[in-house]
């Protein structure tokens, strides 16, 4: 006996058109919810690089800046985006002195004396080292410029102590004799001449820009280098003030320096619930300047 055979049935083509919208809703819900993630995620990178670049940029301004004496001469030229200043490079101990009192001796850079010399950039010919001297009645700084790079030294003193015997040593030459109130235990201040800039760079945004200077090199100031940013156009603004807390364009009376850094996003951001265009941020610090 033979069954009954039930009739294929297959989808009307109402139920593919719903299938199809549905999916079609559902992809582009989705796709909708992945772009937007996506643009959260660039809009918060754009965002985070922009605060980096406000740290970046007030940690060096505030490093370099806040050792600086500007009763002694330490800031050579100033104005609302630049700052030229003595930067501090390193220091020493002196542990001796030759014959001619130009070759000054120093402990070298090793594990058993880490504390004694330290620098960020060794000296060169060109740079500045600052000796201090103490007196029973006064305190003076001697300055004398670089006639040489670091050699290896000669004997330390005798009554210079904190080596030990036979501990490796580091010599410069000086362009002058040094005073003769200056002798082992002195302390020496490596210092070249240094700026901060706002700049516009190749790619067209703002950054917050740095180069050195040596007398002996061939074109005496460096190419300017990016620290941090970009910034906006404004990005850098640089006030400095007097003892009084009036604007001074005095160097030797700064005792003030206050600091607006403004960031702008390289990119313009499009995430709902924040303005569209580039991201922008600020801060203000006050650097009180070593005496």
């Amino acid at each position: 006996m033979l069954k009954a055979r039930c009739p294929l049935r297959g989808f009307t083509l109402v139920e593919l058109m719903v299938g199809l919208l549905v999916a079609t809703i559902v992809g582009m819900a989705a796709i909708t919810i992945a772009v937007r993630h996506e643009h959260l995620a660039f809009a918060l990178e754009q965002i985070m690089e922009s605060r980096r670049a406000l740290r970046e940029g007030a940690d060096a301004l505030r490093y370099d800046l806040r050792s600086t004496a500007p009763q002694q001469d330490a800031i050579y030229s100033m104005g609302s985006t630049f700052v030229e200043f003595r930067m501090a490079t390193g220091f020493s101990i002196l542990c001796g002195l030759d014959s001619t009192r130009t070759l000054l001796i120093f402990p070298a850079r090793t594990a058993s004396t880490p504390n004694l010399t330290s620098w960020i950039v060794a000296p060169e010919a060109g740079d500045t080292v600052m000796i201090f001297a103490g007196l029973a009645d006064s305190t003076r700084w001697y300055t004398h410029a670089l006639a040489s790079a670091p050699t290896s030294g000669r004997a330390c003193s005798p009554n210079f102590v904190p080596t030990g015997t036979g501990a490796s040593t580091l010599a410069l030459r000086v362009a002058t004799p040094v005073a003769s109130d200056v002798g082992a235990g002195a302390v020496l201040r490596f210092v070249r001449r240094a700026r901060y800039e706002l700049y516009r760079a190749s790619d067209g945004a703002w950054y917050l820009g740095f180069r050195d200077c040596l007398s002996t090199r061939a074109t005496p100031c460096a190419s300017v280098q990016p620290v941090s940013g970009p910034y906006a156009r404004t990005g850098l603004q640089l006030r400095f003030l007097d003892s009084t807390n009036a604007p001074t364009a005095d160097p030797h009376r700064v005792t003030r320096i206050d600091i607006v850094l403004r960031a702008e996003s390289a990119m313009g951001l499009h995430v709902p619930g924040i303005t569209p265009g580039a991201f922008t941020d600020s801060v203000l610090f006050t650097i009180r300047p070593r005496h």
